[in-house]
């Protein structure tokens, strides 16, 4: 039975109309179809993979910004390592000339990390722009505090503490007159005179009379006062800040007390024979820093004895 949808043709030989077959026909179709989305297949792919310099708008506009925040961040970076090199000269100059002028202690590399762990782990992060940025802005934080934290300690110890100069001990702690005093062991290496073995000596030894007056070289405070047997005998302590202090050993008489603020050229005692010795003698010390240094370099015995008569003071008697 004939559908509606079938075709008819004449077919010449026999003069009769006859159903045309579709066979070839839809076969034809489905290879046309079958090209087309090849083709079409093969263009997308050229559009999305092939074809250099072709993206999708929004990719394009993602890279454009993405780009840009790169830039901004490396502008970023380049300042706050600037930021970084100032703040190392900071505390380069804050160790050898604010700290040191004052008689600090640097602050410790560790301590100046503290809680920061392995610098060079903050400093190349690897990862995102971003957690590079925070990790730098995480350092000079700290170290930015640190740093304050040791210009407060500087200003708290200049207001306390007053002029400078007027600390350092500066004078002879005994008269210049020379026909009051010789010379009899300066500082560094010599044979001690007990026993003769080679031993550094850390001060200064004025040899002179039994009651030669003493006299504080610098601004202190009487930090110790020691009556000995042996050792230095009786001497006193004087703490002058900045990191000084000065020490007047084998007195015989001490005139001043723990605690006592001194003011350059006050009378502390008299010069004597007391503890380890082989004669009468003032020995003086200077330490800065907790070392011993040579006492030579901060005063002048030169200095007429009247001017050095101007500098000091005796009590009233």
């Amino acid at each position: 039975m004939a559908s509606k949808k079938d075709r008819y043709e004449l077919n010449p030989s026999t003069l009769m109309a006859e159903i045309r077959e579709r066979g070839n026909h839809t076969a034809g179709q489905l290879l046309a179809v079958m090209a087309g989305g090849l083709v079409f297949f093969l263009l997308f792919l050229w559009v999305n993979v092939t074809a250099p310099g072709l993206e999708l708008p929004k990719t394009a506009i993602l890279r454009r910004q993405n780009a840009d925040w790169n830039i901004r961040a490396d502008r970023l970076s380049g300042r706050m390592a600037r930021s970084g090199d100032m703040l190392s000269m900071l505390e380069v100059r804050d160790d050898k000339i604010y700290r040191s002028v004052y008689g600090m202690d640097e602050i410790p590399r560790e301590v100046r990390l503290s809680g920061l762990g392995d610098i060079g782990r903050h400093q190349n992060l690897e990862g995102t722009a971003l957690k590079k940025l925070n990790g730098q802005l995480d350092v000079l934080e700290k170290r930015a505090y640190i740093q304050s934290k040791s210009f407060d300690d500087i200003s708290l110890l200049q207001q306390s503490a007053g002029d400078l100069a007027a600390h350092i001990p500066a004078i002879s702690p005994i008269s210049t007159d020379r026909s009051t005093y010789r010379m009899s062991s300066p500082f560094g290496y010599r044979a001690d005179p007990l026993n003769g073995r080679r031993k550094r000596h850390t001060g200064m030894d004025f040899s002179c009379k039994v009651g030669n007056p003493i006299y504080v070289t610098g601004d202190g405070v009487v930090t110790k006062v020691a009556h000995e047997r042996k050792g230095y005998g009786n001497h006193v302590i004087v703490d002058h800040g900045f990191g000084y202090r000065t020490r007047y050993a084998h007195m015989s008489r001490i005139d001043v007390q723990e605690g006592d603020r001194l003011t350059r050229g006050d009378f502390i005692g008299l010069s004597g024979r007391s503890g380890r010795v082989t004669g009468a003698h003032l020995h003086y010390e200077v330490l800065y820093r907790k070392d011993f240094v040579n006492p030579a370099y901060y005063m002048d015995l030169d200095l007429s004895p009247e001017d050095y008569k101007a500098l000091v003071r005796r009590p009233e008697k």
